[in-house]
Protein backbone atom coordinates (compact mmCIF):
# COMPACT_ATOMS: atom_id res chain seq x y z
CA UNK A 1 0.00 0.00 0.00
CA UNK A 2 2.55 2.78 -0.94
CA UNK A 3 1.23 5.97 -1.12
CA UNK A 4 3.12 9.42 -2.32
CA UNK A 5 3.19 12.43 0.14
CA UNK A 6 0.64 14.82 -1.13
CA UNK A 7 0.51 16.75 1.62
CA UNK A 8 3.85 17.23 1.94
CA UNK A 9 4.04 18.16 -1.55
CA UNK A 10 0.91 20.66 -1.16
CA UNK A 11 3.15 22.31 1.71
CA UNK A 12 5.94 22.62 0.01
CA UNK A 13 4.61 23.97 -3.24
CA UNK A 14 2.47 26.65 -1.29
CA UNK A 15 6.09 27.61 1.05
CA UNK A 16 7.73 28.48 -2.07
CA UNK A 17 5.11 30.74 -3.07
CA UNK A 18 6.09 33.13 0.23
CA UNK A 19 9.58 34.17 -0.75
CA UNK A 20 8.33 37.36 -1.69
CA UNK A 21 5.81 38.39 0.88
CA UNK A 22 8.01 41.04 2.27
CA UNK A 23 5.97 43.55 0.80
CA UNK A 24 3.56 41.46 -1.31
CA UNK A 25 0.23 40.17 0.24
CA UNK A 26 0.56 36.60 -1.19
CA UNK A 27 -2.57 34.12 -1.50
CA UNK A 28 -5.61 34.01 -0.66
CA UNK A 29 -6.45 30.82 -2.39
CA UNK A 30 -9.47 28.95 -4.22
CA UNK A 31 -10.98 25.86 -6.13
CA UNK A 32 -14.20 24.68 -7.67
CA UNK A 33 -15.94 24.78 -10.69
CA UNK A 34 -14.36 27.48 -13.27
CA UNK A 35 -17.94 28.22 -14.69
CA UNK A 36 -18.84 29.95 -11.17
CA UNK A 37 -17.09 33.40 -10.35
CA UNK A 38 -14.74 32.22 -7.63
CA UNK A 39 -13.06 34.92 -5.34
CA UNK A 40 -9.90 33.54 -4.06
CA UNK A 41 -11.39 33.85 -0.33
CA UNK A 42 -14.25 31.64 -1.13
CA UNK A 43 -11.74 29.24 -2.95
CA UNK A 44 -9.59 29.13 -0.35
CA UNK A 45 -11.64 28.25 1.98
CA UNK A 46 -12.74 25.27 -0.25
CA UNK A 47 -9.36 24.51 -0.36
CA UNK A 48 -9.35 24.40 3.07
CA UNK A 49 -12.65 22.06 3.32
CA UNK A 50 -10.87 19.39 0.67
CA UNK A 51 -7.41 19.32 2.79
CA UNK A 52 -9.63 18.63 6.07
CA UNK A 53 -11.11 15.92 3.53
CA UNK A 54 -7.98 14.66 2.26
CA UNK A 55 -6.16 14.66 6.15
CA UNK A 56 -8.92 12.94 7.88
CA UNK A 57 -9.14 10.49 5.29
CA UNK A 58 -5.54 9.41 4.74
CA UNK A 59 -5.49 9.43 9.08
CA UNK A 60 -8.47 6.72 8.48
CA UNK A 61 -6.36 4.75 6.02
CA UNK A 62 -3.47 4.95 7.96
CA UNK A 63 -4.75 3.76 10.61
CA UNK A 64 -6.59 1.16 9.01
CA UNK A 65 -3.62 -0.23 7.10
CA UNK A 66 -1.35 0.03 10.75
CA UNK A 67 -4.34 -1.95 12.20
CA UNK A 68 -3.64 -4.75 9.19
CA UNK A 69 -0.02 -4.65 9.36
CA UNK A 70 -0.28 -6.02 13.38
CA UNK A 71 -2.89 -8.27 12.31
CA UNK A 72 -3.10 -9.50 9.11
CA UNK A 73 -6.85 -10.78 9.10
CA UNK A 74 -8.92 -10.70 5.70
CA UNK A 75 -11.39 -8.04 7.38
CA UNK A 76 -8.93 -5.98 8.04
CA UNK A 77 -7.23 -6.05 4.90
CA UNK A 78 -10.82 -5.44 3.47
CA UNK A 79 -10.80 -2.67 5.68
CA UNK A 80 -8.03 -1.20 4.74
CA UNK A 81 -8.48 -1.31 0.96
CA UNK A 82 -11.69 0.79 1.27
CA UNK A 83 -10.14 3.09 3.76
CA UNK A 84 -7.61 3.27 0.37
CA UNK A 85 -9.83 3.96 -2.13
CA UNK A 86 -11.57 7.00 0.12
CA UNK A 87 -7.89 8.37 0.46
CA UNK A 88 -6.87 8.22 -3.20
CA UNK A 89 -9.99 9.80 -4.46
CA UNK A 90 -9.98 12.53 -1.52
CA UNK A 91 -6.04 13.39 -2.62
CA UNK A 92 -7.24 13.69 -6.57
CA UNK A 93 -10.20 15.87 -5.04
CA UNK A 94 -7.68 17.93 -3.32
CA UNK A 95 -5.26 18.66 -6.38
CA UNK A 96 -8.09 19.49 -8.78
CA UNK A 97 -8.59 21.83 -6.06
CA UNK A 98 -5.14 22.99 -5.42
CA UNK A 99 -4.90 23.92 -9.09
CA UNK A 100 -8.09 25.53 -9.09
CA UNK A 101 -7.32 27.67 -6.49
CA UNK A 102 -3.95 28.78 -8.16
CA UNK A 103 -6.12 29.34 -11.09
CA UNK A 104 -8.80 31.50 -9.35
CA UNK A 105 -5.57 33.77 -7.79
CA UNK A 106 -4.27 33.90 -11.26
CA UNK A 107 -7.48 34.96 -12.84
CA UNK A 108 -7.70 38.48 -10.14
CA UNK A 109 -4.08 39.81 -10.84
CA UNK A 110 -4.36 43.09 -13.19
CA UNK A 111 -0.47 42.92 -13.50
CA UNK A 112 -0.71 39.95 -15.99
CA UNK A 113 -1.33 40.13 -19.51
CA UNK A 114 -4.30 37.94 -21.06
CA UNK A 115 -1.91 36.41 -23.13
CA UNK A 116 0.14 35.18 -19.55
CA UNK A 117 -2.60 34.33 -18.10
CA UNK A 118 -3.99 31.94 -20.99
CA UNK A 119 -0.51 30.60 -21.37
CA UNK A 120 -0.67 29.06 -17.62
CA UNK A 121 -4.67 28.94 -17.88
CA UNK A 122 -3.78 26.37 -21.28
CA UNK A 123 -1.30 24.36 -18.50
CA UNK A 124 -4.08 23.98 -15.47
CA UNK A 125 -7.05 23.46 -17.37
CA UNK A 126 -5.75 20.10 -18.62
CA UNK A 127 -4.05 18.69 -15.08
CA UNK A 128 -7.28 19.68 -13.26
CA UNK A 129 -8.98 17.68 -15.93
CA UNK A 130 -6.78 14.63 -15.21
CA UNK A 131 -7.12 14.84 -11.57
CA UNK A 132 -10.73 15.04 -11.93
CA UNK A 133 -10.92 12.10 -14.52
CA UNK A 134 -8.68 10.12 -12.32
CA UNK A 135 -11.13 10.86 -9.57
CA UNK A 136 -13.74 9.17 -11.18
CA UNK A 137 -12.04 5.96 -12.30
CA UNK A 138 -11.91 4.72 -8.57
CA UNK A 139 -14.24 2.02 -7.70
CA UNK A 140 -15.03 0.42 -4.30
CA UNK A 141 -14.49 -2.94 -5.68
CA UNK A 142 -10.96 -1.83 -6.81
CA UNK A 143 -8.19 -4.48 -5.94
CA UNK A 144 -4.99 -3.36 -4.09
CA UNK A 145 -3.12 -3.95 -6.83
CA UNK A 146 -5.58 -1.80 -9.17
CA UNK A 147 -5.36 0.71 -6.50
CA UNK A 148 -1.29 0.34 -6.30
CA UNK A 149 -1.52 1.52 -10.13
CA UNK A 150 -3.77 3.96 -10.21
CA UNK A 151 -1.99 5.72 -7.39
CA UNK A 152 1.34 5.47 -9.51
CA UNK A 153 -0.03 6.94 -12.48
CA UNK A 154 -1.47 10.14 -10.08
CA UNK A 155 2.08 10.12 -8.38
CA UNK A 156 3.76 10.22 -11.86
CA UNK A 157 1.71 12.91 -13.16
CA UNK A 158 2.82 14.76 -9.62
CA UNK A 159 6.39 14.36 -10.12
CA UNK A 160 6.74 14.87 -13.69
CA UNK A 161 3.46 17.21 -14.52
CA UNK A 162 1.90 19.20 -11.74
CA UNK A 163 5.13 19.82 -9.49
CA UNK A 164 6.71 22.12 -12.79
CA UNK A 165 3.28 23.72 -13.29
CA UNK A 166 2.72 24.45 -9.76
CA UNK A 167 5.92 26.28 -9.66
CA UNK A 168 5.26 27.95 -13.08
CA UNK A 169 1.79 29.05 -11.47
CA UNK A 170 3.40 30.56 -8.05
CA UNK A 171 5.82 32.77 -9.90
CA UNK A 172 3.15 34.07 -12.05
CA UNK A 173 1.16 34.70 -9.01
CA UNK A 174 4.26 36.67 -7.78
CA UNK A 175 4.93 38.25 -10.96
CA UNK A 176 1.48 39.50 -11.38
CA UNK A 177 1.35 40.92 -7.97
CA UNK A 178 4.95 43.09 -8.90
CA UNK A 179 3.65 44.23 -11.72
CA UNK A 180 0.71 45.11 -10.62
CA UNK A 181 1.75 47.57 -8.06
CA UNK A 182 4.53 48.51 -10.90
CA UNK A 183 1.49 49.41 -13.42
CA UNK A 184 0.12 51.40 -10.17
CA UNK A 185 2.81 53.56 -9.71
CA UNK A 186 3.07 54.14 -13.43
CA UNK A 187 -0.60 55.50 -13.41
CA UNK A 188 0.49 57.75 -10.23
CA UNK A 189 3.65 58.87 -12.70
CA UNK A 190 1.06 59.89 -15.38
CA UNK A 191 -1.10 61.99 -12.89
CA UNK A 192 1.83 63.87 -11.99
CA UNK A 193 3.35 64.51 -14.98
CA UNK A 194 -0.17 65.75 -16.34
CA UNK A 195 0.16 67.96 -12.88
CA UNK A 196 3.41 69.35 -13.84
CA UNK A 197 2.12 70.54 -17.32
CA UNK A 198 -0.59 72.14 -15.80
CA UNK A 199 1.38 74.18 -13.09
CA UNK A 200 3.93 74.90 -15.65
CA UNK A 201 1.33 76.28 -17.62
CA UNK A 202 -0.33 78.51 -15.29
CA UNK A 203 3.50 79.84 -13.82
CA UNK A 204 3.18 78.26 -10.62
CA UNK A 205 6.21 75.28 -11.57
CA UNK A 206 8.69 75.64 -13.46
CA UNK A 207 10.30 73.08 -15.17
CA UNK A 208 13.40 72.29 -12.91
CA UNK A 209 14.27 70.05 -11.36
CA UNK A 210 11.02 67.93 -12.50
CA UNK A 211 13.35 66.72 -15.92
CA UNK A 212 15.96 65.03 -13.89
CA UNK A 213 13.25 63.88 -11.08
CA UNK A 214 11.11 62.33 -13.85
CA UNK A 215 14.21 60.46 -15.68
CA UNK A 216 14.88 58.90 -12.22
CA UNK A 217 11.70 58.07 -12.34
CA UNK A 218 11.87 56.36 -15.65
CA UNK A 219 14.64 54.29 -15.12
CA UNK A 220 13.39 53.07 -11.84
CA UNK A 221 10.61 51.83 -14.05
CA UNK A 222 12.60 50.53 -17.12
CA UNK A 223 14.65 48.53 -13.87
CA UNK A 224 11.05 46.82 -13.00
CA UNK A 225 9.94 45.91 -16.57
CA UNK A 226 13.66 44.73 -17.13
CA UNK A 227 13.33 42.37 -14.03
CA UNK A 228 10.05 40.89 -15.01
CA UNK A 229 11.59 40.19 -18.78
CA UNK A 230 14.16 38.55 -17.80
CA UNK A 231 12.52 36.58 -14.92
CA UNK A 232 10.20 35.47 -17.63
CA UNK A 233 13.23 33.98 -19.02
CA UNK A 234 13.76 32.20 -16.31
CA UNK A 235 11.42 30.51 -15.25
CA UNK A 236 10.32 28.43 -18.45
CA UNK A 237 13.96 26.54 -18.11
CA UNK A 238 12.33 24.35 -15.50
CA UNK A 239 11.13 22.02 -18.24
CA UNK A 240 14.28 22.11 -20.03
CA UNK A 241 15.30 18.19 -19.23
CA UNK A 242 19.08 19.40 -18.11
CA UNK A 243 17.93 22.57 -15.85
CA UNK A 244 16.98 21.61 -12.68
CA UNK A 245 13.34 23.02 -12.42
CA UNK A 246 14.27 24.16 -8.25
CA UNK A 247 16.86 26.01 -10.07
CA UNK A 248 15.43 27.93 -12.63
CA UNK A 249 12.19 28.69 -10.39
CA UNK A 250 15.16 30.31 -7.19
CA UNK A 251 16.24 32.24 -10.12
CA UNK A 252 13.28 33.45 -11.47
CA UNK A 253 12.18 34.41 -7.93
CA UNK A 254 15.56 35.75 -6.85
CA UNK A 255 15.17 38.32 -10.00
CA UNK A 256 11.71 38.87 -9.02
CA UNK A 257 13.21 40.15 -5.12
CA UNK A 258 15.51 42.27 -7.44
CA UNK A 259 12.30 44.66 -7.83
CA UNK A 260 11.31 44.99 -4.20
CA UNK A 261 14.14 47.37 -3.48
CA UNK A 262 13.30 49.50 -7.00
CA UNK A 263 9.50 49.29 -5.99
CA UNK A 264 10.03 50.66 -2.84
CA UNK A 265 12.23 53.47 -4.03
CA UNK A 266 9.75 54.14 -7.15
CA UNK A 267 6.84 54.58 -3.87
CA UNK A 268 9.52 57.32 -2.49
CA UNK A 269 10.19 59.47 -5.84
CA UNK A 270 6.39 59.55 -6.89
CA UNK A 271 5.96 60.47 -3.14
CA UNK A 272 8.37 63.45 -2.70
CA UNK A 273 7.48 64.52 -6.27
CA UNK A 274 4.04 64.99 -5.24
CA UNK A 275 4.75 66.46 -1.78
CA UNK A 276 7.09 68.97 -3.82
CA UNK A 277 3.89 69.97 -6.13
CA UNK A 278 1.42 70.53 -3.10
CA UNK A 279 3.69 72.62 -1.38
CA UNK A 280 3.27 75.28 -4.28
CA UNK A 281 0.02 74.99 -5.13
Amino acid sequence: MHQFDSGRGLKKMKKTALIITLILAFLVFPGTSFAQNLTSERAYEDYQYNLTIYKNANSDFVNARNAYLANKTLSLKEAARQKLVVMLSARDQLMAVYLTTIRTKISELSGLSPEDKNNIFGKIDPEVNFYTNHKAGYSNTDTLETLQNKNAESQTQYENTTTLLVHEALFDISLGQLAGLRIAHEEVFTTLTSLIDAGVATGKLTRDPFVRWLTDIETTERTLKENEATAKTQIVKIYEETYSFEGGYDRAIETLENSLGPIAQLNRFLTEVLNYIKARQ
